[in-house]
């Protein structure tokens, strides 16, 4: 398998029901739209195969950063010339609508340190 360089918000360019596991370090925390991301772990959702694994982190409301810096708006923030999207709950929990919701683990990591989530959610049969 190669290796390529993918828009994702674009569809991902993948066969449906191709992959077993897709793991995303902090990619849904980049200056996605809330609806981006949707459309994003729906995309995923299709190229994984019945009960395939979505595994991701993203930097949470409890971090040291949310609310401060430049606001962007829909919980983005701005430091240091980086913009990061901030999660709730609320928001882990509507983007496993649809799939079965195996953890989500708090963890820290880095100097500040930065608080993250390490979610994992698995598809339903089909």
């Amino acid at each position: 398998m190669a290796t390529t360089v993918h828009d994702v918000r674009e569809p991902l360019p993948l066969a449906d029901g191709s992959v077993d596991a897709v793991f995303a370090h902090m990619l849904l925390c980049t200056a996605l739209s809330t609806k981006e991301i949707h459309t994003l772990v729906g995309e995923i959702a299709r190229v994984l195969r019945p009960g395939g694994s979505f595994v991701y982190t993203v930097r949470h409301t409890g971090d040291a950063h949310y609310g401060t810096g430049t606001t962007h708006g829909d919980d983005i923030f701005e430091h240091g010339g980086f913009a990061v999207r901030f999660f709730d709950r609320d928001l882990v929990d509507a983007l496993a609508d649809g799939w079965t919701l195996n953890e989500v683990h708090a963890f820290e990591e880095g100097d500040l340190p930065r608080r993250l989530w390490r979610v994992t959610q698995t598809t339903l049969p089909r």
